[in-house]
């Protein structure tokens, strides 16, 4: 598998799984990597919980626990501080990949996950002020040191809450090539999830922003408002480059494997993992081979379903037939389909009509 992050929608699928670890107590903590840690939990009605978090990547609620001899510096901060605190609320910044953990002990501390770039896991008072960061970093508009304010990075497009007038907005000032890069780039949403709600909303992802029109902005908004409802109750959807919290409709990818929750499916990653070229075309290989079996399987059963259609056609050819003769003459007659029903009633193969779309349901 080479995902190595998650989305912001994703993220959002996560964190709804998540949920039920409010109000539950942390236990311990471990620096099993240099960029991932593991956070032991008690959560109520549940017992032990196990959370992985790798900053830059992903967190997820995981089974394996790999304990390191000795715990670094920054664990031992986080001990001294988080040990037997509770969890208040786990939240998502806006529609960034930024998740905090609020949490309550004698006093208050934020917990906050960075999954963007790099990435890191900042613990500070209720004030912001930074008591540890795994990694101390400096930039134009922002720091992270300990003993400095922590500040949020400038925060983008929020699609959560976006409505009509707001994404037509953004698509007239858009200077991408086309409606999926835009939606992709400029809302956060990545590639492959801009080209889902474009299907979802029925509109071509190649069409150019000022094309767009009103009533597609509109199932524009339905699209992302219904994969927000599809991530209330994730589940995991395993393909050959993606991990997704529902079935995709694209019918190009091959599901590989669907997990009953999509921190599941995300604990399958191995964030440092390096797979050679030569183990990638061999997968991929693999992959193509397992595609194409089933959808011979489904050609098969369609072709076999189709044979029978034609076996019970030729079975009943003649009264079929009549019944075709009667239609056509009745309707050059002038007659309408409401006098055609009452009439084609009388015969006893007949066991439905459908006058809305003029189909007659046959049984042999």
């Amino acid at each position: 598998m080479t995902k190595k992050g998650i989305a912001s929608l994703e993220l959002v699928a996560i964190i709804n799984e998540l949920q039920f670890l409010v109000k539950g107590r942390i236990s311990q903590v471990y620096h099993q990597e240099k960029m991932e840690l593991l956070f032991q939990l008690h959560a109520m009605g549940e017992g032990k919980k196990l959370l992985k978090i790798v900053p830059g990547k992903f967190l997820c609620l995981t089974s394996r626990k790999e304990t390191p001899l000795k715990p670094s510096s920054f664990c031992m901060q986080l001990r001294k501080y988080l040990n037997n605190a509770f969890i208040k609320k786990i939240e998502q910044k806006g529609s960034e990949r930024i998740i905090v953990f609020e949490i309550e002990k004698a006093d208050k501390y934020y917990l906050i996950i960075e999954l963007f770039s790099r990435g890191n896991l900042i613990l500070t008072d209720s004030k912001d002020m930074i008591i540890a960061a795994l990694e101390q970093k400096k930039w134009k508009d922002r720091n992270i040191r300990v003993k400095e304010k922590y500040t949020f990075p400038a925060p983008g497009i929020d699609w959560k809450k976006m409505n009509e007038k707001e994404l037509s907005s953004v698509l007239k000032k858009s200077e991408k090539k086309n409606l999926a890069t835009s939606m992709a780039t400029e809302m956060g949403f990545g590639g492959l999830y801009a080209e889902e709600i474009c299907t979802l909303a029925g509109v071509d992802k190649d069409k150019l922003q000022k094309d767009v029109t009103e009533k597609e902005v509109k199932s524009l908004v339905k699209g992302i408002k219904a994969l927000l409802k599809l991530i209330e109750k994730p589940a995991g959807f395993i393909y050959e480059k993606e991990i997704t919290p529902f079935e995709l409709k694209n019918e190009a990818v091959v599901l590989d494997k669907k997990t009953k929750t999509y921190n599941e499916a995300i604990d399958t990653l191995n964030p440092f993992e390096i797979i050679s070229p030569y183990e990638q075309k061999i997968l991929s290989a693999k992959r193509i081979i397992s595609g194409q079996t089933k959808s011979i399987k489904k050609q098969e059963v369609k072709i076999e379903s189709n044979t029978k259609k034609g076996e019970t056609i030729y079975d009943n050819y003649q009264p079929l037939q009549k019944i075709i003769d009667f239609v056509n003459s009745a309707r050059k007659e002038g007659k309408d389909w409401k006098e055609i029903e009452k009439e084609l009633k009388n015969i006893k193969k007949i066991k439905g009509i459908d006058l809305k779309n003029k189909k007659i349901l046959l049984e042999f």
